[in-house]
């Protein structure tokens, strides 16, 4: 299982797209990935989004974006992402308070 837990931090493009960019080579089957109060560019999503779409293993995710601010692209790329899970058996999402714009 891997565990990401960012609370009350702005994730910028570089830093994000370098935490994003090593999930998927975890090959991970269980990930609890938690953006609490958290400022998510829209390059960070994108390359999240693109990340997690990778992990064909998925069984199990716990996504949770409580209070966090994300834009379009955010929205779009995870959505996609959810998508590609084609093994997975339990998916949490939590979206309290969440900023998130129509089109996201």
């Amino acid at each position: 299982k891997a565990a990401v837990m960012l609370y009350n931090t702005k994730l910028t493009d570089v830093g994000g797209q370098a935490l994003a960019s090593g999930l998927d080579r975890l090959n991970m089957q269980d990930l609890d990935l938690r953006l609490r109060a958290t400022e998510v560019a829209d390059k960070t999503g994108v390359a999240l989004g693109q990340s997690l779409s990778k992990c064909s293993n998925m069984l199990k995710l716990n996504l949770e974006l409580e209070e966090t601010k994300m834009a379009d692209a955010t929205g779009v790329a995870l959505g996609q992402a959810l998508r590609s899970f084609l093994k997975v058996t339990k998916v949490e999402i939590s979206m309290n308070r969440t900023k998130l714009t129509d089109r996201g």
